[in-house]
């Protein structure tokens, strides 16, 4: 795959990696980099080979969210309300396709993650932060409220008040209080921020990945569903996977006591 404003690597262990590569403009999103977000995240989602998916940002931000220099008259934006609806649309396409890639996703959060940048961070299972980071859902600050699904993610991950504070007074938070709050997984120093991520990618790209997308798919049909639908739904889900190869392997690799090579 290649692309203009986004760059897509992957190694030998099946993690692929995209970044954002615009860091002129602090990796902000243009039309046409929301574009290719979209079919590269798509992509990704549905090559067998990929097994974990890093998301990150070229320089010193992950991403500033939208471009703001483009929101003035004549900057792409006078599409009318319904245009306007079409491109949202779009660019949240890029949300979902991560929040339900059938495999894991980590944010390497490298510098600034703000506005719809954050929410792309927050799209993906785990955020591994370095120090340097902060962020910021700081869509008031020009007059607007959220997009990318950020009001769904944050209040998940930190509590309705903490993430009513966030929005409503647009401020930046660095690393350590995105840890405090649970806004991130890790932070860690940033020159150790690559080794880290990695590390962990490639466990879990080791892992089952049927199974991973299945314990995914578990946890936020969760957040939605009454105690007693959960538990139906994992009955189902949970009896037609034991016949999957990802669990005849686990149980002989436990039995043989050896690592599982489980098949993509």
């Amino acid at each position: 795959m290649s692309y203009e404003f986004l760059r897509i690597e992957q190694n030998d262990a099946g993690v692929a990696t995209m970044t954002l590569n615009r860091p002129d403009k602090l990796n902000a999103y243009s039309h046409e980099m929301e574009g290719e977000m979209r079919e590269a995240t798509a992509a990704l989602g549905s090559d067998p080979e990929v097994r974990t998916v890093v998301v990150t940002g070229e320089g010193r931000a992950f991403s500033a969210g939208g471009d703001v220099s483009t929101m003035v008259p004549g900057g792409g934006w006078d599409l009318g309300t319904q245009g306007r609806f079409e491109r949202f649309k779009g660019l949240h396409q890029v949300a979902l396709n991560l929040h339900q890639m059938p495999k894991p996703t980590i944010a390497m959060v490298n510098g600034f993650a703000v506005g719809a940048g954050a929410n792309l961070a927050m799209s993906c299972d785990i955020r591994v932060a370095s120090e340097n980071a902060r962020f910021g859902l700081a869509f008031v600050n020009v007059g607007l409220g959220d997009d990318m699904g950020g009001a769904w993610f944050l209040p998940r991950l930190v509590g309705t008040g903490k993430a009513l504070e966030l929005y409503l007074s647009g401020s930046i938070i660095d690393a350590a209080e995105a840890l405090r709050i649970g806004m991130v997984n890790q932070v860690v120093p940033h020159e150790e921020l690559s080794e880290v991520t990695y590390e962990l990618a490639g466990r879990l790209a080791r892992g089952a990945t049927h199974a991973q997308g299945l314990v995914k798919e578990m946890i936020s049909r969760g957040l939605n569903m009454t105690l007693e639908e959960l538990l139906d739904f994992e009955a189902e889900r949970q009896s037609a996977e034991m016949e999957h190869p990802n669990h005849a392997e686990g149980v002989s690799a436990f039995l043989e006591k050896r690592d599982a090579k489980f098949p993509g």
